[in-house]
């Protein structure tokens, strides 16, 4: 399958070009139509066409609960970017995309789009924080954009659960399957495929859709009879079949290790996936097909328009919208929670280094939170590491030495009647036991002079470098405070050109010539350009495009003119204030908090 895809990649590469313009006309078709509130969710589809057209190749990860597709997506990154939770799954669809500035974006029910640090993963999809419960309720799926090479040319769709609401049927989105150009079905080792994942793969092969099965946790036992069993099972039902592990994938990822990546079964996947991602005309069909059923949804729409009484119908959409007390609650709600959770986090930001009176407190700090860290920060903390595990292990040599110096200076005594140090090496010299034991607190002696100087030197270079570390780590969490800040100011924006994108809606609710232009321009620049043979569509959707513009065409838009009455929308601006004043508590450690009490190292013994 592999070597076939390749061989139709320059013709592919051919037809992309006619299908970018053939994407420029629908652009052009969705400007006109995106004009009339009426039709917004038939509007959103044809957006949905013209992004997924212009994105990589869009590869869903499906499969029942814990079945592992977060960590399989983090195998084929090699970090944890997805959050795994061992009691929560996965609560939000999350988009894995390709970003040169990392970041979360959480794209609420009504179009509201809010931005994260890429660190706030778990609070979008597995935290069971009562704040975080309440911001996933209204989120419609999440987008994480990341900077990784693999993403520049695949997309990635990590799922919700299967739905199964009985033993034999089992759900899942239509609308992500619609957007979505190849399918992997995670299943785990040792755990069959259930018959309502069964009878959903039957309703998937039925509709020409065949998805590709991963078979995670190898490394949980041999994996080759169970896939063989599973083969047998539905294997004719499926693409291609990968055993893998996505811990030890995970694992090579942040190990750099080849070995353990090649054990783990991700260069066979990874390979699938490079040539599933090179099939453009298989993408391009896709889209064409997909365009043909939108034609379709868009007839069904301006063929009951009138029906729904447009007018009547507008104003109290956007009443509802703007004026209903309930619906603008849950909405203010929804903010509420927003900004608790950007004030919790201010507030660790502005007291992160309330609690730290030490070194050691301080290196824990750098250790638990990632904004404060950079390349001067990790230079300071390599000393600073280096210097308290060497005044550990100094005053643990210390103790080893003293009391090996008390044991051989009862030696001496019991011996020769008085302590070592008044002795002569002329006395004893014949005593092996005094003498072995003098050759041990030698060499102990040597060790702790040697370490003790060690700690000076990383003493000194923590020193000369205590108070611009302190000041630049303070500057770091300034700067993520000011992120978080900016954050809020964009919600806050949003909430207001919210209220602006409404008032202007209610002016223009009587404005259906847009589509009446929509309908002269599916006939005059669509469906030409779709006939023409340049896409070398088939007999079969030639005669769908014919019928379904037909239809189109045959709708009568025509209105009478009619009045909006008075009103404006409620004033949307958010109800609690955030407070832009906040400010880092300051950092002073001084050398007294850093500099480890240790005695002199012990001098040579001259005996």
């Amino acid at each position: 399958m592999i070597g076939q895809i390749k061989e139709v990649e320059a013709e592919s590469i051919t037809s992309s070009i006619p299908l970018q313009q053939l994407i420029e006309r629908i652009k052009s078709l969705h400007g006109l139509i995106s004009q009339n509130t009426y039709i917004k969710d038939t509007s959103q589809r044809l957006k949905r066409i013209i992004d997924d057209a212009n994105t990589p190749t869009t590869f869903l990860v499906i499969g029942k609960e814990r079945a592992g597709k977060s960590t399989i997506i983090n195998g084929l990154l090699g970090r944890e970017v997805l959050s795994v939770h061992n009691e929560l799954s996965t609560s939000a669809n999350t988009f894995i995309r390709y970003g040169k500035e990392e970041c979360i974006k959480a794209v609420f029910l009504d179009g509201m789009v809010a931005t994260f640090d890429i660190d706030r993963m778990e609070l979008l999809t597995t935290s069971d924080a009562e704040v975080a419960q309440i911001i996933r309720e209204y989120i419609d799926y999440v987008e994480v954009y990341i900077d990784h090479e693999f993403l520049k040319n695949v997309t990635f769709i990590d799922s919700v659960p299967l739905e199964m609401p009985t033993e034999h049927s089992a759900y899942f989105s239509e609308t992500l399957v619609e957007r979505t150009d190849e399918i992997f079905w995670v299943i785990r080792n040792g755990e069959e495929a259930t018959y309502a994942e069964l009878a959903l793969l039957e309703k998937y092969n039925q509709r020409q859709i065949k998805p590709h099965f991963i078979i995670n946790a190898i490394d949980n036992g041999d994996a080759d009879d169970f896939v063989a069993s599973e083969k047998i099972r539905y294997g004719d039902q499926a693409g291609y079949m990968y055993p893998v592990s996505a811990k030890r994938a995970l694992l090579a990822g942040l190990t750099q290790d080849s070995k353990l990546l090649e054990e783990s079964g991700y260069l066979e996947l990874m390979e699938l996936i490079a040539a599933l991602s090179e099939n453009k005309g298989k993408k391009i069909e896709h889209i064409i097909d997909r365009f043909i059923n939108w034609l379709g949804y868009f007839y069904k729409e301006i063929e009951c328009i009138k029906e729904r009484e447009p007018f009547q119908s507008a104003i109290a959409s956007l009443k509802q919208y703007a004026g209903d007390e309930e619906f603008e609650y849950t909405r203010q709600q929804r903010d509420i929670a927003l900004l608790s959770a950007y004030k919790q986090e201010c507030q660790q930001v502005c007291n992160v280094f309330k609690s730290v009176e030490t070194l050691y407190q301080l290196l824990q700090k750098l250790t638990s939170e990632l904004y404060l860290r950079d390349e001067k920060i990790e230079e300071f903390e390599y000393y600073a590491l280096h210097y308290q595990q060497s005044v550990r292990e100094y005053r643990k040599l210390h103790v080893e030495y003293m009391q090996a110096y008390g044991v051989l200076d009862t030696q001496h005594r019991k011996a020769f009647g008085k302590g070592i140090e008044k002795g002569s090496p002329a006395q004893y010299s014949d005593n092996i036991s005094v003498m072995r034991e003098k050759r041990l607190l030698d060499e102990l002696q040597t060790k702790c002079a040697a370490l003790y100087n060690t700690i000076k030197r990383h003493e000194a270079i923590v020193l000369e470098n205590l108070y611009s570390t302190q000041n630049h780590l303070v500057e770091l969490a300034q700067k993520r405070l000011s992120g978080i800040l900016r954050q809020v100011e964009d919600l806050n924006g949003q909430r207001k050109r919210e209220k602006k994108e409404i008032r202007s809606s209610i002016e223009k609710v009587l404005e259906f010539s847009c589509l009446e232009d929509a309908q002269r321009f599916i006939a005059e620049a669509i469906k030409p350009y779709l006939l023409n043979g340049t896409l070398g569509l088939s007999g079969k959707q030639e005669v769908m495009i014919e019928h379904m513009v037909d239809k189109i065409l045959a709708v009568d838009l025509s209105q009478e003119e009619v009045k909006l009455p008075p009103g404006q929308a409620e004033d949307l601006t958010l109800s609690e204030e955030f407070d832009a004043g906040i400010t880092v508590y300051p950092l002073s450690l001084t050398e007294a908090d850093v500099v480890s009490d240790i005695p002199e190292p012990p001098v040579p013994l001259h005996v």
